[in-house]
């Protein structure tokens, strides 16, 4: 049995035959500290550059004693935490990681912070061979379970920026153990370009973060970092890509192929590590479809794996959230305990869970849920293009029918029933406009609360030269509770907040919209 489940997750998972080992081994140029004590790191990445962490022992932790560490990730154009008693931090909080007996490593990513470099963001080439550096120091501390020379007992959190880092990393290095990756993504192509629709109202605010956040940061942080002044920048291929996106809607096969080299996408393949999932429902950055495709990659390849949505993200809760603070944090903690100290009574619940529109929770074996029939709707209708911010409906919040938007209506289940998946639209239509290859955005729309479901958006690609055209699309993943009295639309708009204004001028007759809602059975 021991050789079968070696062959299967490797030699990494099997925590039952490790044996903690003392390495005499430190990086050059550092003196090792006192055990048990909180200290700054400069350390030098593959090409020399200087990154800068924060090594925090786990709580009440004696001289000569081992814990396994956990390396959090910080938002994007910000630096490592440095409060040992943090809780905010991340969905887990390093408090609570270090009171649970987990050492903790945070650190300022390349390009910000007190680190030196330019931000390649979570590119599996620069950020994820500085994990390998920070995870060689880590296996040089005193206070670090080791699983054999140079390898440390080490899992990854975080969220955003540091939930992406952790998918490349796991992929390119097999020590991680374990890994908590909290509103990442699998595609950046899909997150920021889908079919080619710049998302300009998160990629602007992007832009200017990494540029200004990052240089103001490694001018005020390196007066006194340890590292000296870092002035702070990025990859001048993301500058490029903010310009022709915010001017031109659209961006250039150089700068598409530059997205799809930060991953993770075809590297979760090589990912062996243990995962827990969560993502925000309400995440207009990085959708749920993100987390999916993911999770579907690592349970194909029979990796331990668990996926959690919750209501948050990058974007805003306008439902009830249930204590989402308190379940990540107990989720979170019970992963890293699981897999980080081979604690076999840890209970890390069903492989999907997720919350809907009215705050409850539910629980599954498995995604995708099982069918249980959809609910449909149909019809037509018209759409004046004009590119100006007038015509810029919110993705967040609207009134019940806006001018110049088509909307048609879903029939409402017998009974309530679960709504969750992905919707699908098929558009049948014709028009004229300049130019004439353009977006139309479509929107599940709660009549009864007058909001968006999710506030999820999907751009729509049309053609209006005068023929007719039909379009089938997949829209972004929703989860609420379908009921009797349910008022669900399916809404176009010529234009959306969330991928800005609209560029063509025209006019479009769909003369045939369709669309359906994915029913899950009751689990």
């Amino acid at each position: 049995m021991a050789k079968r489940l070696a062959a299967r997750y490797g030699r990494r998972h099997m925590r039952g035959a490790r044996v903690a080992v003392v390495s005499a081994v430190m990086l050059a140029g550092l003196v090792a500290p006192a055990a048990a004590a909180a200290r700054d790191l400069v350390v030098p990445s593959f090409d020399g550059t200087p990154i800068v962490a924060h090594f925090f022992p786990a709580a009440g932790l004696q001289t000569g004693e081992r814990q396994p560490t956990v390396i959090v990730g910080s938002a994007y154009a910000t630096g490592g935490a440095t409060d040992p008693n943090d809780t905010t931090v991340d969905r887990i909080g390093i408090a609570t990681m270090r009171n649970a007996g987990f050492n903790v490593l945070t650190w300022d990513p390349r390009g910000f912070g007190e680190s030196g470099g330019i931000a390649e963001f979570d590119s599996p080439n620069f950020e994820a061979r500085d994990m390998q550096a920070l995870i060689d120091s880590i296996a040089t501390a005193p206070e670090a379970l080791l699983d054999g020379p140079g390898d440390p007992r080490v899992g990854m959190a975080g969220s955003s920026y540091g939930g992406g880092i952790q998918f490349v990393t796991a992929a390119i290095d097999q020590r991680v153990d374990a890994i908590v990756p909290d509103l990442a993504w699998n595609s950046l192509v899909t997150s920021f370009a889908k079919d080619g629709a710049f998302k300009a109202g998160w990629l602007l605010g992007v832009c200017a973060n990494g540029e200004i956040l990052g240089f103001t940061d490694g001018v005020i942080d390196g007066l006194s970092g340890p590292a000296g002044v870092q002035l702070g920048s990025t990859d001048p291929q993301l500058r490029t890509l903010c310009l022709e996106g915010n001017l031109l809607g659209a961006l250039s096969a150089t700068s598409r192929q530059w997205l799809a080299d930060r991953g993770p996408a075809a590297l979760v393949g090589q990912i062996r590590a243990p995962t827990l999932i969560t993502q925000g429902t309400v995440d207009t950055l990085f959708g749920l479809a993100e987390a999916i495709a993911n999770y579907e990659q690592l349970r194909a390849n029979g990796v331990p794996v668990k996926m959690l949505w919750y209501c948050g993200g990058h974007g805003t809760c306008t439902t009830p959230a249930g204590d989402t603070a308190g379940v990540l944090r107990s989720a979170g903690l019970a992963w890293l305990r699981r897999w980080l100290k081979d604690d076999l009574t840890v209970d890390t619940g069903p492989r999907f869970a997720w919350i809907d529109d009215a705050g409850t929770w539910h629980a599954a074996a498995d995604y995708p849920l099982s069918a249980a029939g959809v609910l449909s709707a149909a019809g037509s209708g018209s759409l004046t293009l004009l590119p100006s911010p007038t015509v810029t409906y919110g993705p967040i919040v609207l009134p019940p029918l806006l001018p110049g938007s088509a909307e048609i209506a879903f029939s409402a289940p017998a009974v309530a029933t679960d709504i969750v998946g992905q919707p699908t639209l098929t558009l049948t239509y014709r028009g004229s406009a300049l130019p004439a290859a353009t977006f139309l955005y479509a929107q599940v729309y709660d009549a009864a609360a007058q909001r968006v479901v999710g506030d999820q958006v999907t751009p729509i690609p049309v053609v209006l030269d005068g023929q007719q055209h039909t379009v089938t699309r997949k829209l972004e993943t929703i989860a609420i509770r379908g009921r009797p009295d349910s008022q669900l639309r399916l809404r176009l708009v010529p234009s959306t907040a969330l991928y800005g204004m609209q560029r063509s001028i025209g006019t479009a007759t769909l003369s045939a919209i369709s669309s359906t809602l994915p029913l899950a059975a009751n689990p």
